[in-house]
């Protein structure tokens, strides 16, 4: 009789042991490696009080909604990625802001192949915010930099004015026309850009400053070659959207053959 008791007991402690550990490989296997609840079940992440509608009139509106933020956003986040590799060594906080702008995109994106439409939006929406946040980080940066440019640009110019050589040279006095008319164009973009920036539109603030910096550039090499060439290569490129190559520099021809229309990038 002893026997069969431990044999009992021996069994019970198997069967309590067996279940715990299958708790724990089922919370690990939720966590890490496995089902991602907040995929799987996206409305668990929100109260009562704050969970979005999900019925067929919310899934209709939330089509068109998701099919352009998917687009949008994804556009905006390419433009960041080259932002913040063109200028890693000065504002290394920004390569955790693009991840966290990345990284919700994919959750947003994931639900809405899951054919979980409505969560798709809620998220695509919450990273449309995050976004516009990380441009407006981006646009202050920028701004800086630019006013700092064509404070340069007026000082060049101003000094290129005060130049009796001048007057009485057609040629200085040609350069001096066009930069003064490239320099109010620049202040001109300047002032889109704050008016972008009123309107919480950083995005397109970015592509304003952009414009105004390829004009300053302009004119910082073309009056003073000699402090001002391959400076702003770095600039250049980002104002192009191009990824800045460091081991790739302009040749004096590139310089010389510059358009007349080649600030305005493309």
């Amino acid at each position: 009789m002893a026997k069969y008791k431990t044999l009992a007991l021996v069994f019970a402690a198997l069967f309590l042991t067996t279940i715990s550990f299958s708790q724990e490989a089922a919370k690990t296997d939720s966590t890490a490696g496995g089902v991602d609840q907040s995929k799987t079940d996206p409305a668990s992440q929100y109260s009562e009080a704050d969970r979005p509608e999900d019925n067929y009139l919310a899934k209709f509106h939330a089509n068109d909604v998701v099919e352009k933020l998917m687009k949008t956003n994804l556009d905006q986040i390419f433009t960041l990625n080259v932002i913040k590799e063109n200028y890693k060594d000065t504002h290394g906080d920004w390569q955790e802001d693009y991840k966290k702008c990345y990284d919700g995109y994919k959750v947003g994106v994931d639900l809405f192949y899951r054919r979980n439409i409505v969560y798709a939006r809620v998220k695509l929406e919450e990273n449309k915010k995050m976004i516009n946040q990380f441009y407006q980080k981006i646009s202050d940066a920028y701004k800086k930099d630019t006013l700092e440019m064509l404070n340069l640009c007026a000082n060049n110019i101003l000094e290129l004015t005060l130049d009796s050589k001048s007057a009485a040279d057609p040629k200085k006095n040609k350069v001096l026309f066009h930069n003064k008319m490239r320099l109010r164009v620049a202040y001109g973009q300047l002032d889109d850009a704050e008016r972008q920036r009123s309107d919480e539109i950083y995005a397109t603030s970015i592509f304003h400053y952009r414009v105004a910096k390829t004009y300053a550039i302009r004119i910082l090499e073309e009056i003073n070659p000699k402090e001002f060439r391959g400076k702003y290569d770095r600039d250049k490129a980002d104002n192009r959207n191009r990824i800045w190559d460091p081991n790739k520099k302009t040749t004096a021809s590139e310089y010389t053959n510059l358009k007349e229309d080649e600030p305005m990038p493309k």
